[in-house]
């Protein structure tokens, strides 16, 4: 029988004791030259304990981003940079001081200890699924040990922790003192295979497990962690950080043991959301102001800004603009506030690194289209040269609804074009796949299966779905469309959208996508950045755009041409153009058959920027092509919807009137805006 200690090499434990001992805390910088104590302490861990060095960062980097907050516990009171718990329910602190033979306390406060003590839990859980010597050296083989390290309160749960874990390993981890490559692995699922990640909509739902924000999943919180009903009015939006994970909050809010709940939960790296209670429900987050608030968490640390990605206040605002809309709430800090704000609170959370100024910029810049990053998108589904709208409801009905162009408006009554397309998650795009000048619809599901779907248009509705690739697209990455190599069909693009910044493509066949995707560029659009299509030079080839956004010094626009077979070097076509939170879109303005690049500002200016194609570049000076088009929480879009080959402005204004209003290319202006239909485009639901 073996041992509950575990000791694969020798004396590596003492000498690691001995060597690495320091309190628990951030990362620091390596000497240059030098190997930092930090990734010694994974190193040595990872060769005692036989497991794969980057799972084991990489586990560390999703509970804590290796910071181990000078031994405080988080909110489930776990400890260190590998988050060992100790709790009614969790005890894999106790767990790893059994399988070292050190102390509890050394445990918690010492780091090189406390990465030791969550290899011994990961090999101890490779053991108990039986992972040979073999399958220990193969990383996508630790997706089991990896969901149970997790301690969920169920499979999905543990789905759902396991595949931001392997998010992090494909995306790569660049700490101050530890790094993980990027690397495409597809993980051995096992058991998991058959469970939904939690929250993932499925056929058949019952009303109560959908959410009623359409973008987010839907975890019910365990019944004892909030109250039923209300006993006042909605006025308030709390913003909360979990002092954890998004995983490990999820499952602590479905824990018995917790006895606190929130509404949402948001995750740091791409700013997915989980709603956990209803919204007509009291959680339990806020003490006396329960009863008026909804509570939105955050994931990470209040003592760590590294957590608060753009991802996180993007999906966060868009949330918040819809409780806002829905409650009749001012967008601004007087029903928006932090949990340190809420009377009878001791907490301090959001805390200084949280910033106010930008969020409440974005509850009020408006919406998105339900959609990842979006800049274009062809919706002709008639083939009548004409371009038209389109709504997938997502929800529980998952319906698409489609208003074709007449030339002069949209048709009044939109027709149901397909009834079970496009789940809450799923990225939701057009295009011609089959090449017969009718626009197709696409979804890319992402997590850890990475499908991708297909619907083709008849002329009058979508046929059922069929799967054109079963890998593309994983985890966080950003999935667009265009021709890339110019034989008339539209081709899947994959951004990484992380420190390596690649960018994958599957072609069409007409019929499906090339198996295999293809590295057609290795360092383009970082994270932050927003990336489009486009065929910029008019070459019949679509080619990819940043927009570097950010301030008004660093809003470059960067242009990579397609060869057909390729991405080539990148240039920059205009250096100063979509700045801040601006809403930059890519179209052919005017009829030259090369894209130009058009932004919204989306605030009370509401004003359009356009910069022409030479061919070259985007012509030097941005020039103002309408002074009132798109206001707060609005949704604007390029497309021909006359059929004059000019793409024209459409505005879907959402909030409570649901509008859709046309300005139409003159070649060098926009028209003053018309109403071209008035009721299409609900809260929540993704227009294009």
């Amino acid at each position: 029988m073996r041992s509950t200690r575990l000791s694969w090499r020798g004396g590596a434990a003492a000498v690691l004791a001995v060597a690495l001992l320091s309190p628990v805390a951030p990362a620091t910088a390596a000497t240059a030259g030098s190997t930092s104590p930090l990734d010694t302490a994974f190193t040595r861990a990872a060769g005692e304990f036989d497991v794969p060095k980057d799972v084991l960062v990489a586990v560390g980097y999703g509970e804590t981003r290796l910071d181990g907050h000078e031994g405080r516990p988080s909110q489930a009171n776990g400890y260190g940079v590998m988050h060992l718990v100790s709790n009614p329910r969790q005890r894999s602190l106790e767990r790893a001081a059994e399988l070292t033979g050190q102390p509890v306390a050394a445990l918690k406060s010492v780091t090189s200890v406390n990465i030791r003590g969550g290899a011994a839990l990961l090999r101890d859980i490779a053991d108990a699924e039986r992972l040979t010597a073999a399958d220990r050296d193969r990383i996508s083989a630790w997706y089991p040990v990896v969901a149970r390290y997790a301690h969920a309160v169920d499979d999905a749960t543990a789905r759902l922790y396991a595949d931001h874990v392997y998010d992090l390993l494909r995306a790569g981890i660049t700490a101050t003192s530890v790094r993980v490559a990027p690397q495409r692995v597809q993980p051995e699922l096992g058991r998991y295979a058959g469970v939904s990640p939690a929250g993932a909509a499925a056929p058949g739902a019952l009303a109560a497990a959908v959410p009623e924000y359409a973008p987010a999943r839907w975890v019910a919180a365990y019944g004892g962690n909030y109250a039923a009903g209300r006993s006042s009015r909605i006025t308030t939006v709390v913003v909360h950080v979990t002092q954890g994970s998004y995983a490990g909050t999820v499952s602590w809010f479905q824990n018995p043991s917790a006895g606190v709940s929130a509404h949402y939960v948001v995750k740091s790296s791409n700013g997915e959301v989980t709603q956990m209670v209803r919204e007509g429900d009291t959680a339990y987050h806020a003490r006396s102001a329960n009863p008026y608030s909804v509570g939105i968490e955050h994931e990470g640390f209040v003592d760590n800004p590294g957590w608060f990605t753009d991802a996180m206040y993007r999906s966060s605002a868009a949330l918040t603009r819809y409780l806002c809309d829905k409650y009749g709430l001012p967008k601004n800090r007087t029903a928006i506030k932090g949990h340190h704000e809420m009377p009878g609170n001791d907490h301090t959370d959001p805390g200084p690194h949280w910033n106010w100024n930008y969020y409440i910029s974005l509850v009020n810049a408006g919406g998105g289209s339900g959609g990842r990053y979006l800049a274009g998108s062809p919706t002709d589904f008639t083939g009548d040269g004409r371009d038209d709208v389109i709504a997938f409801t997502q929800g529980s009905l998952n319906d698409v609804y489609v208003s074709t162009s007449t030339g002069a408006s949209f048709a009044g009554t939109s027709v149901k074009w397909n009834d079970f397309f496009g789940l809450n998650g799923e990225t939701l795009l057009t295009g011609d796949f089959n090449g017969d000048n009718r626009d197709d619809i696409i979804a890319f599901t992402h997590g850890t299966l990475a499908d991708v779907y297909v619907s083709l248009s008849t002329g009058t509705n979508f046929t059922p779905s069929t799967k054109w690739h079963d890998w593309f697209a994983p985890g966080t990455e950003i999935a667009a469309v265009g021709d890339v190599n110019g034989d008339g069909k539209d081709d899947i693009i994959t951004f990484t959208h992380d420190n390596a910044a690649d960018v994958y493509v599957a072609l069409s066949t007409g019929t499906s996508f090339t198996g295999t995707a293809v590295k057609w560029h290795e360092y383009f659009s970082i994270t932050g950045e927003y990336p489009a299509l486009g065929d910029v030079n008019g070459d019949g080839r679509d080619d990819i755009i940043t927009f570097t956004q950010g301030p008004a010094t660093a809003s470059d626009v960067i242009v990579a041409l397609s060869t057909g077979s390729s991405f080539g070097a990148p240039q920059k076509w205009h250096d100063l153009f979509a700045v801040g939170t601006e809403q930059p879109r890519v179209g052919d303005i005017n009829g030259d058959g090369k894209d130009d690049i058009v932004t919204f500002t989306c605030d009370t200016n509401a004003d359009v920027y356009a910069a022409v194609s030479t061919g070259t570049s985007f012509a030097g000076t941005t020039v103002k092509w309408n002074d009132f088009f798109c206001l707060n929480g609005e949704f604007p879009y390029l497309a021909d919807v006359n059929g004059d080959n000019k793409d024209d402005i459409i505005v879907f204004t959402k909030g409570t009137t649901n509008d859709i209003y046309v300005g139409l290319s003159t070649g060098t202006t926009f028209t003053n805006s018309t109403k071209w239909h008035d009721y299409f485009g609900l809260n929540g639901e993704t227009t294009l």
